[in-house]
């Protein structure tokens, strides 16, 4: 048995001076409310900082992990988008291996226990079997040209080479700019069978929703100048959530992702449609690629809605929950700790469909433990300083 106290405890509220206790694989047996008056007793570990659980990290792609520094910053979503397809035909597949243990270990590292990871091939299967984290690895459907149905099938078999090594996936689509209607209706369908978790990017450009509104702006030019053939989105006047909702299954578990340019209409709009809706903000990825963040007022009414992700190396210089929280709290100053934290463990635990054994410090739970260093305790905020330190 292991018992460990720091200055706070986060069960869902601050605990001073707080104890938890864990057996020896780290499944929490104990939590004591010392109600502040903490004395010294046998074993105890004691620590400067916030005890809180492992972080979860809803949205990433450790398959880009190669492309790290490669892609120039602020270059808006198309030119993204562009640089990301032509670097996939640059490098060859060993070339990807290494960087994705890395990235695997550095999340390891900055207290991560759990993640929703987009993949497009296999390459990740080796380092996913042999990782202390638990991944959600979303299988992505992307087209737009008639061939629904074999695109489908190779999506089904890259699907299958997941499950067959005992690894939790789902077939998900991409964005609302890059699946066809058919496709959707594959997706969803196999979705609805198997209660599927969804993931789907969502509203990361402005462009994204002038592409849905007027067939215009700079995705659309970046379509035709990379011969996509864009007949197939259909021009509805509305934004790109708007007009793909009914594409999607309305009962499933479904992490909206990026939502940078999404309104408070759109987002009133998918908490009223989608039973079990979350929003994942990527605050650092989002800098990188559309120097643009979220308004997070559009968010605050559906706090328990809301999840972090760090999205990949191909956009961040570092895949850490905890500067996603910084960043967050930095732009918008009337975030609390408290609720960075639940965005960061058990909401994200909820998304995932995970919560039975992550994201918050419970009796019977093996959620991980952090610890929060160089707190500003006076006003209870992170500060620049900040850092986390695995326990468990």
């Amino acid at each position: 048995m292991r018992r460990f106290s720091a200055n706070y405890i986060y069960t869902g509220v601050f605990l001073k001076n707080g104890i938890v206790e864990t057996d020896n694989n780290g499944t929490i047996i104990n939590i004591i409310d010392t109600k502040g008056d903490l004395r010294e007793s046998s074993k105890l570990e004691f620590y400067n900082g916030i005890i809180v659980p492992g972080f979860i990290n809803t949205h990433c792609h450790i398959e880009l992990s190669a492309f790290k520094s490669k892609i120039e910053k602020k270059i808006t979503l198309p030119s993204f988008i562009k640089k990301v397809v032509s670097l996939k035909k640059e490098i060859p597949p060993i070339d990807y291996l290494k960087p994705i243990e890395i990235a695997d270990t550095l999340m390891f590292k900055n207290g991560i226990v759990a993640v929703g990871d987009i993949a497009n091939t296999s390459y990740t299967i080796t380092t996913k079997k042999k990782s202390k984290l638990y991944y959600h690895t979303f299988i992505e459907g992307i087209g737009l040209n008639d061939n629904a149905e074999k695109i489908f099938e190779n999506i089904k078999l890259l699907f299958e080479d997941f499950r067959k090594e005992s690894l939790p996936a789902s077939i998900c689509p991409h964005a609302p700019y890059s699946v066809s209607k058919k496709l959707f209706g594959l997706i969803k369908q196999h979705a609805e069978k198997n209660h599927s978790v969804l993931s789907i990017h969502n509203q990361e450009a402005a462009s994204e929703n002038e592409l849905f509104q007027s067939a215009s702006g700079g995705m659309a030019q970046t379509f035709y100048a990379m011969g996509v053939d864009i007949q197939n989105i259909q021009k509805t006047g509305k934004s790109s959530l708007l007009s793909i909702y009914s594409d999607l299954p309305q009962k499933n578990n479904i992490l909206f992702i990026h939502n940078t340019y999404s309104s408070v209409q759109d987002i009133d709009f998918a908490v009223a449609n989608f039973e079990n809706s979350f929003f994942c903000l990527c605050p650092k990825s989002n800098l990188y690629i559309e120097n643009q963040l979220p308004d997070i007022n559009h968010f605050l009414k559906y706090p328990h809605k809301i999840t972090i992700g760090t999205d990949s190396l191909a956009s961040n210089d570092n895949l850490s929950v905890l500067d996603e929280m910084f960043i967050l709290q930095s732009y918008f100053t009337q975030i609390t700790l408290s609720q960075l934290i639940q965005w960061a463990t058990i909401n994200g635990a909820k998304a995932l469909g995970i919560e039975q054994n992550f994201g918050s410090i419970e009796k019977g739970k093996k959620p991980g433990l952090n610890l929060i260093q160089n707190i500003d305790f006076d006003t209870m905020k992170l500060k620049e300083e900040s850092t986390v330190l695995r326990l468990i």
